[in-house]
Parts: structure tokens; sequence; C-alpha cells
């Protein structure tokens, strides 16, 4: 007797493998994020579950049946190569050809010798090594880190990517990406800081008179009457008299004292924006990271008019917590770390209520203040969310991989699918990637600076948790 099995063909491009195109059955298989080693799909561990299976010895073995696995999709990632391989040997009598392998997958990969880098790799290790800690000081040394990383990781990969090797594995591909995406981007960032740049120094005698009148009327003049209003009891609300003077000609000397900096320092903005213009021509990203760090040094002032208003406001909170406990009846262990009861005294009680009664009249006066300056900090660092986020795109951006999806999907595969044609017999297709992410900076910046400059970040910055 003869055993019947049901069988089916299924129909398929041959992919070119010389245009970098396979078939994946995960979209996992192509590592495009450089920020992560590459990983060896060929040793790949199978799943415990899988396992676990194999050695159950009450279910029937189907390892005799065919079916699509990672073996069946190699052979026909190859198949190409070897209808060329075919047609080649039958085509020619002479035998030269008949070394070549049929299969891309038995090439050995022999890239160049990465000697002659070396020392320039050591140097920027180096750098990077000294901008590690200045990074979090400035946004340009930021941005000199990244700009020297990504140098470094086009050195370390150029001889991968222009060795000469004809199998074009799942690890080749995904260097061949992420190589020329930050080729693409570093480009374009040069392109667009050339062309800013070049604004900035044909126009920097008018951006630097516009530059010196906003910041005396906005980060000065508006700060002092802004003030002012307050101590004079704003939209009726009866502020202390003596802390709001005490609050008022405080700031308002400090906001003075800067004033007059930045009044000595106008004469110099043209000169300050045209070389922001040149250093256009490192990038654009390099132009936002040096405003940034001007608008940083520009609002000085708010920033500590902002740490002085925030620490007053954090202790009258952690007093008022306190007098809440008293009258609660709780006190703070500090070995458990937790609350328990207490009995307080008669006089502890009157000294509570005491303090509770200056909070209180006091509390609308520091809230007010507090209020002006976190207003204007949270502006400030809805300001520099902007510009990480632009400088973040400018970097990270998959551009070249957005590409390849576009003009062929087979370059990156994000899984097989089965399409049933009108005659009955199904297709093998390759299905579009579904999230392209690249990403040539280990601390993967776009992401950080999404974190770092969210919702809930900025709130706690402004209630003064940070």
């Amino acid at each position: 007797m003869f055993e019947v099995i049901a069988s089916e063909i299924i129909r398929y491009k041959r992919p070119n493998q010389s245009a970098m195109q396979f078939y994946s059955s995960e979209y996992r298989e192509l590592d495009i994020l450089p920020s992560q080693v590459t990983k060896n799909t060929s040793s790949r561990r199978p799943p415990p579950a899988s396992l676990i299976l194999s050695h159950d010895f009450t279910r029937p073995s189907f390892a005799s049946l065919s079916r699509l696995d990672e073996t069946v999709i190699r052979f026909v990632n190859a198949s190409q190569t070897l209808a060329d391989f075919v047609e080649t040997t039958l085509s020619t009598r002479q035998g030269k050809q008949a070394s070549r392998s049929p299969s891309a997958g038995q090439v050995p990969e022999r890239y160049a010798s990465t000697q002659p880098f070396q020392q320039v790799i050591a140097a920027g290790r180096v750098v990077r090594y000294m901008m590690s800690y200045l990074r979090d000081f400035s946004t340009t040394i930021e941005q000199l880190d990244v700009r020297s990383e990504q140098v470094t990781f086009l050195i370390t990969q150029a001889p991968f990517i222009t060795g000469r090797c004809q199998a074009h594995s799942a690890d080749r591909i995904s260097r061949y990406v992420k190589f020329y995406n930050c080729i693409w981007l570093m480009l374009n960032d040069m392109i667009i800081g050339v062309a800013f740049g070049s604004f900035l120094c044909e126009n920097y005698l008018v951006l630097g008179n516009l530059l010196d009148s906003f910041t005396q009327i906005y980060l000065v003049e508006s700060m002092q009457r802004a003030l002012i209003w307050l101590n004079s009891w704003p939209a009726g609300l009866k502020l202390n008299t003596e802390l709001s003077q005490f609050y008022c000609h405080s700031l308002l000397a400090a906001i003075t004292i800067w004033g007059r900096v930045l009044r000595n320092v106008g004469p110099y903005y043209p000169a300050l924006l045209w070389m922001v213009g040149a250093a256009g021509c490192c990038g654009m990203t390099m132009i936002v990271s040096l405003l940034s760090d001007i608008i940083s040094l520009l609002t000085v002032h708010v920033y500590v008019c902002y740490v002085l208003s925030a620490t007053v406001f954090r202790q009258v909170l952690g007093l008022a917590g306190s007098l809440w406990n008293l009258f609660r009846g709780k006190r703070f262990n500090v070995l458990r770390n937790r609350l328990d009861s207490w009995d307080y005294d008669i006089d502890q009680l009157l000294l509570g209520t005491i303090l509770f009664t200056l909070v209180a009249f006091l509390s609308p006066t520091v809230l007010t203040y507090y209020a002006l300056f976190a207003t204007t900090h949270l502006a400030g660092i809805m300001l520099h969310g902007l510009l990480d986020t632009i400088s973040a795109l400018l970097n990270h951006f998959p551009l070249f991989a957005l590409m390849l999806r576009i003009k062929d999907p087979m370059r990156l595969p994000g899984h097989i699918v089965f399409r049933r044609l009108p005659s009955g017999s199904l297709v093998l297709e390759a299905a579009r990637l579904a999230h392209v992410r690249t990403n040539p900076h280990p601390d993967t910046a776009l992401r950080d600076t999404v974190q770092h400059d969210s919702l809930s970040v900025c709130a706690k910055r402004v209630l003064g948790k940070d």
C-alpha cells in the first residue's frame, strides 16, 4: 500500500542576492540597529518549548514531513544564485566557472584589514571618554560626542562594506543599511547646515540686533515688570507685603545684574551669530546645539530665580506635610521608614498651630512667585526639547532604510505571507517591514530625548522634584 500525502505547489519570485533581496520568516533577522551587536542568525538556539516537545515520546514525530522552516527559506534565497550557476555551467565549455560554489552561504567572507584605522579609532575613543563627563553640561559637547561616534562607526564598518565578498547574508545586509544610513544622515546634515549657516552669515548684523532687542525686552524688562506687578497685589490677590517685597527686591537684583551683563555682551551678538553660521559646515545639528547652549546662557537668571523659588516652595511643602502628620498624631520613623503613631505634648501641638498659621498665610505668596518662574522654566524646557528633537531626528532618522522600504520591500522584509491567486495556487511574498529603526548612537538618543522632555518629566521639574 502506498501512503498518499497531500501536497501543494507554492510559487515564489527568486530573490536576487546581488541586489540584496531575500526572504525572512521574522523581521528580527535583519538587525538594522547599530546600537546592538548584530546577532548571528545561523546559530540561533531553538525555543525551550520546541526542545521539550522534541523529547516527548507520546507525540508522533513529524520530522519526516516537509515544512516551510528556516532551511527551506535559505534554499529559496539561494535559488537565483543556483540558477545562475547552472546556466553559466551549461553555457560554457570551460571549467573556470565550475570552482564557484552554488550556495551563497558557503562563500567565506574576507574583509580588508582594519589595522590602518586602529590609531584613529583609539584616538576617537579617548576623545569620547573625555567628552562623556562634559556632555551633560553642554549640548555642543554632546553633539561632538555623537559625531565622533558616527565617524568611528563608519571607519570600523568600512572594511566590511567595501570588502569583496559574494555572500549577501542578513549580517552583511544589516551592515550595509546601517553604514549608508549613517552616511546619508551626515551628508544631509551638512547640506542643511551649510544652507542655514550661509543665511546666518549673510544676515548676522540684522539677526544680532534682533537678538539684542529680544533679550532686553523679553528676558529682562518683561521679567522685571512681572515681579513689580506681583508686588502690587495683582488681580485683587492680597499677598504678604513683607515677604512679597523680599521676593521682589531679591529677584529683581538678580535679573538686573544679569541684564547689565547681557547689555554689555549685546555688541558681540552679530559676531557670535556669524560664528554659529560658520559652524554650519559641521552640520545643522552643530548649529542647533550651539543655539541651545546660547539660549541656556541667555536664560541663566531665569534658571537661578526658578531654583530659588522652587527651593523655598519645596521647604514650605515639606513643612506643611510635617504639620499634617503632627495634627494626625503621626511621626515619621527614620529607622523603619514609615509613619508611626505618637503622643505629642500640649506645647508641641501649640507650636505646630503657630507654624501652621505662618505657613497658611505665607503659602499664597510663595506659590505665586513660584508659579511665575515655573512657567518661564517650563517654556525653556519645551524650547530645549524642541531643539533636542530636531537634533535627534537629524542624527538618527532612518532615511536610507525608509528609502529601501519604499523602493524594494524585499531588501527589508518583515516576514513571509501567502497570497492565493485566482487560479487557486499559492504565491510566497515578502511583507513590508512594519517598523524601521536605525540608530547609530548606543544611547538611543531619540528615545532618550522623548523621555527626557516628556510631560511627566517636565511636570516633575516644574514641581522641583528633579
